[in-house]
C-alpha cells in the first residue's frame, strides 16, 4: 500500500493548505466532506435500491452467511441488555456454547452501534443500514485520504468510487458484510503516512490516533486489521528499500509511535484478545483449509461474473478455480492494467506513486497464496511468499484473496492519479484520452446493479406475537435446520434472532472449538467417534463437510450420535438411519442437553434441496407422537 517513506508533503501552510511534491494540496472542507459523504451514500443506495422495497424483510445478496450476520447483529444488544458474556454465545452450541471473537460474522462493535436500529426496527433493516453505511464510510475515507495526494476533489471521489463499487466491494457485499467494514483502512494510512514524513510530530497523538484506529478496526473485523499489517508492514519496508538514506532519522520516532499505538490498542482490545485465545470455546489449528481461497491469476483479467460486462464465458472459468467464486474478487481488467502501466511510467519518478505501484504489487503477490494457481490448476513447483504466512501464528488463518483489497486501494491510487494528471490539467487531447480512458475502465469494472433482494422466510412462529412466546423463556430447543454449515442451516440464527432471543439452540453454524482442533456447530457435527458407530451404515461414518473421523468431542459421546444423524438427514445421502438403537441413543443426547421441545422450520431454501419429508419421520420417531402445525412451524413439544 502506498506508504510514503521518502521525501513527501513539507508541511502545512495557511487555510489548511499542505505543500509537498505535487504543490499546494487542499485539505478538505467541511462542505466538501459532506456533500462527498452524501453521494457515497447515494451509490450505496443505488446499489442495494430491491432490499429497500421492504427493508424490514429483504436484504440485497444471497442467502446464508447474511442470515447469520443478521443474527449476530441482535445477540450484542440481547446479551448486554441481559447481562450475559456477549462474547460467548451461549444460546447456540449447547453446551459449550460459541466464542463469539473466533467467528467471521462476529463485529461486536457493530452490534453495539446498531443497538438502536436493532431495537426499533429489527435486524434485518440493522443489517441494511449497515451495509449503506459501510459502503458510504469506505468511499468518503478513501477520498478523505487520496485528497491529500490530488489536486482536484473529483479526482479523489472516483477513486473512492471504485472502493464502494469495485470488485472486492461490490462482491462481499453479497455476502460479508463485516468485509465491507473497512473503512478504518484508509483513515490509518493517513496516520501512518503522517508520521513517516514527519518523524517530528507528536509520537503520544499519533500513535493514540493509530492505535484507536486499529482497535476499531479490530473491534469490526480482525482479519482485515491482520491483512493491513502485512500489506502495509511490506510496503514499508520496500519504501525502506528505496530511500535507505532516510530511515535512519524515521526509525526511532516511528517505533516510538507504533509503542504508543500498541499500548493504546492493548488496552482498549485486551479483554476481546484474551477471551479470544485464552477463554472457552478458543480455536486451534486452521478454520479454513488451506491453499484454496487464493487469487487465480487468471483472475486479475477474467471477473468471476459479478461485472455488468462480464461475457458468459467467464463463469465457465471462474467455476475452474478454487474456493467460492464470490471470493474470486481480484479482477483488474486489462483497460485498468493498461492504465495502471501507463500512470506508473509516465510518472515514475513520484515517490508516493511508486512507492503505491510496489505496494499494489505485493498485495496481488500475497493474494495468490502459497501456490501458483492458473485456471484452477495449482503449480506446486512455483512456491510463492504466501508460504511464509503458512507458517505463522494467527496469520496461517489469513485468506489469502483478501488482499484484493489492498489490490483496489492501489488502483484507487491509480484511479485517483490518472484523473487528477489528465481530465483536469494539460491540453484538451489529454483531457479527452484520459476521459475516454476513465469511461473504458469504468465501463470494465461496473458491477451488477442493483444487488437483487432476498426475502426472509421466517415463519410467523417466530416472530413478534408469534406462538413461541408460549414456551418459558430460555428454553432449550432443537431447531431444524440442524447446524451442519450451508446456507440452509444459518437461517434458524435470523429466526432466533427474530423471536428476540427466546430459545436456546442445541446447534448453530457458528464455528465452536474443542480440544483437538475446529469445528462448525456443534463440536460433534464433524468429529464422529469410530469406537462407537451406533450402527450407522458404513456410509455415513464422514459428514457431509468431508471431514475425516476423529476423537470424540469436547462433549465426549454427548450430542454425537443426534449429530451425526441430524448431518446424514440433512445431508445428499439417500439413505435414513433411523433404526432403534439410533432413535434411543439420539434421544438420551436430547435429555442430556436438557431439549424440551424440538421446532422444525421449512427445509428448502435457495439451491438446497427439500429434505422435509424424511426429517419430519426421524423426529416424529425421536418425539415419539406426531407434530403439530403452527404458524409455518411444526411443533413437537412432549418429547418421549
Amino acid at each position: 500500500m502506498p506508504v510514503d517513506a521518502g521525501v513527501g508533503e513539507k508541511g502545512e501552510g495557511p487555510h489548511g493548505v499542505v505543500t509537498g511534491w505535487l504543490g499546494r494540496l487542499r485539505i478538505p472542507r467541511p462542505g466538501a466532506r459532506l456533500w462527498s459523504f452524501g453521494a457515497y451514500v447515494l451509490v450505496a443506495l443505488a446499489l442495494t435500491l430491491p432490499a429497500w422495497r421492504n427493508p424490514a424483510m429483504e436484504w440485497p445478496g444471497h442467502p446464508g452467511d447474511p442470515m447469520a450476520a443478521m443474527g449476530i447483529l441482535g445477540w450484542y444488544p440481547f446479551a448486554l441488555s441481559h447481562g450475559l458474556n456477549p462474547l460467548l454465545d451461549t444460546y447456540v452450541n449447547l453446551p459449550q456454547g460459541s466464542n463469539m471473537m473466533f467467528n467471521g460474522f462476529s463485529t461486536p462493535l457493530l452490534g453495539v452501534a446498531m443497538w438502536p436500529v436493532t431495537a426499533i426496527f429489527g435486524v434485518i433493516v440493522s443489517y441494511n443500514v449497515a451495509l449503506v453505511l459501510g459502503l458510504a464510510l469506505d468511499g468518503w475515507c478513501t477520498w478523505l485520504w487520496l485528497r491529500r495526494h490530488v489536486r482536484h476533489m473529483t479526482a479523489a471521489w472516483l477513486g473512492g468510487l471504485l472502493m464502494v463499487l469495485g470488485p472486492f466491494a461490490a462482491s462481499q457485499a453479497y455476502d460479508h458484510l463485516v468485509l465491507v467494514l473497512f473503512f478504518p483502512v484508509p483513515l490509518l494510512l493517513i496516520a501512518v503516512e503522517t508520521v513517516i514524513r514527519h518523524p517530528e510530530h507528536s509520537s503520544l497523538r499519533w500513535g493514540a490516533v493509530i492505535g484507536l484506529l486499529a482497535a476499531i478496526q479490530l473491534l469490526l473485523e480482525e482479519e482485515i486489521l491482520a491483512l493491513f499489517v502485512v500489506a502495509v508492514g511490506t510496503t514499508i519496508v520496500i519504501a525502506a528499500l528505496l530511500s535507505p538514506r532516510s530511515v535512519g532519522e524515521r526509525v526511532v520516532p516511528l517505533v516510538k509511535t507504533l509503542g504508543v499505538a500498541a499500548l493504546l490498542f492493548l488496552v482498549i482490545t485486551g479483554v476481546p484478545l484474551a477471551y479470544q485465545f485464552l477463554g472457552p470455546g478458543r480455536i486451534t489449528g486452521l478454520i479454513q483449509p488451506p491453499n484454496v481461497y487464493v487469487t487465480d491469476a487468471l483472475n486479475f483479467i477474467v471477473p468471476n461474473g459479478s461485472t455488468a460486462l462480464a461475457p458468459p464465458f467467464t463463469n465457465g472459468l471462474a467455476s475452474h478455480w478454487t474456493g467460492e467464486t464470490g471470493e474470486a474478487d481480484a479482477y483488474i481488467g486489462i483497460p485498468l492494467l493498461l492504465v495502471s502501466l501507463w500512470t506508473f511510467l509516465r510518472w515514475r519518478r513520484d515517490r508516493w506513486l511508486l512507492i503505491a505501484g510496489c505496494g499494489t504489487a505485493a498485495a496481488l503477490v500475497w493474494s495468490l497464496g502459497p501456490y501458483l494457481h492458473i485456471d484452477g490448476v495449482t503449480h506446486h513447483l512455483l512456491p510463492l511468499p504466501g508460504r511464509l504466512l503458512a507458517h505463522l501464528p494467527l496469520l496461517d488463518n489469513l485468506l489469502p484473496s483478501r488482499f484484493a483489497l489492498f489490490i483496489d486501494l492501489g488502483l484507487a491510487v491509480v484511479v485517483a492519479v490518472f484523473a487528477d494528471r489528465t481530465l483536469f490539467q494539460g491540453r484538451w487531447r489529454w483531457r479527452v484520452a484520459g476521459g475516454a480512458s476513465i469511461l473504458l475502465v469504468c465501463a470494465t469494472l461496473a458491477p451488477n446493479m442493483p444487488i437483487p433482494a432476498r426475502s426472509a422466510a421466517t415463519p410467523q412462529y417466530f416472530l413478534a406475537g408469534g406462538d413461541i412466546a408460549s414456551l418459558p423463556a430460555g428454553t432449550t430447543a432443537l431447531v431444524v435446520p440442524f447446524g451442519a454449515y450451508s446456507e440452509l442451516t444459518l437461517e434458524p440464527l435470523l429466526w432466533q434472532a427474530e423471536s428476540g432471543f427466546h430459545v436456546r439452540m442445541v446447534s448453530a453454524a457458528l464455528y465452536a472449538g474443542g480440544p483437538d482442533g475446529m469445528s462448525i456447530g456443534l463440536p460433534s457435527v464433524i468429529q464422529i467417534n469410530e469406537q462407537h458407530p451406533w450402527s450407522l451404515p458404513s456410509s455415513m461414518r464422514s459428514t457431509s463437510s468431508g471431514a475425516t473421523p476423529a476423537s470424540p468431542s469436547s462433549n465426549g459421546d454427548e450430542g454425537t450420535t443426534l449429530a451425526c444423524v441430524m448431518d446424514a438427514l440433512e445431508s445428499s445421502l439417500s439413505a435414513t438411519p433411523c433404526g432403534t438403537s439410533i432413535v434411543r441413543a439420539s434421544r438420551s443426547d436430547l435429555h442430556a442437553l436438557g431439549v424440551s421441545v424440538i421446532i422444525m422450520g421449512p427445509m428448502a431454501y435457495g439451491t438446497e434441496p427439500a429434505l422435509q419429508g424424511r426429517m419430519e419421520a426421524f423426529l416424529t420417531q425421536l418425539a415419539g407422537a406426531p407434530p403439530r402445525a403452527d404458524q409455518g412451524a411444526l411443533v413437537w413439544s412432549h418429547l418421549a
